[in-house]
């Protein structure tokens, strides 16, 4: 009898044990995360961040700094960017490759402009080979708006208030039947 008790008591240590360590694994790679932002959208950990003061008018060229940080120290990552047709993006170099070493930045810098008016996107698709060989991926983009924005027509007599006071538009409809024979 005491021999069950004794090996009852060892398995539950164990048990605890590994329970244990497991916590701690996951509060540290936690903390990991953490020092970088607040929360970070599910894929790989980059923080992101770009100096793009907009909108732009026609022809006018901005430079914008680009500028990725990553929890990790080893690995590799790699930086695809994808200017929407109309978007004028310098230099012509679209793919980057930088090796991670522990509290870098990496910084590439675009000169962005356009012909004609309109919202353009620059697209930003970023993927990281981590130490322990797995690849995760974050897409960013940057709106760059060329021009004044196009402008809704307000039609303030097609918008009126109901009983309960909430705002209804008023919009016209032609309104089609079909028979059936």
């Amino acid at each position: 009898m005491k021999q069950i008790t004794h090996i009852s008591i060892l398995l539950i240590s164990l048990l605890l044990g590994a329970c244990d360590s497991g916590t701690t694994a996951t509060a540290d790679s936690n903390s990991e995360k953490s020092s970088i932002a607040k929360y970070l959208k599910p894929g790989a950990a980059i923080d992101f961040q770009h100096n793009f003061k907009g909108p732009l008018d026609i022809g006018e060229k901005q430079t914008v700094d680009l500028s990725f940080r990553l929890p990790h120290v080893s690995g590799q990552l790699a930086i695809k960017l994808r200017a929407d047709r109309g978007l004028i993006a310098e230099p012509a170099t679209r793919d980057y490759e930088f090796s991670l070493a522990a509290d870098q930045n990496y910084s590439i810098q675009q000169t962005l402009s356009a012909e004609d008016a309109g919202k353009y996107y620059l697209t930003v698709f970023a993927e990281v080979l981590d130490p322990q060989g797995q690849i995760k991926n974050r897409v960013f983009a940057i709106a760059v708006q060329v021009g004044e924005p196009l402008s809704k027509p307000s039609n303030s007599d097609s918008v009126i208030e109901s009983s309960s006071g909430e705002r209804l538009i008023i919009m016209p409809a032609q309104e089609t039947t079909h028979t059936e024979k």
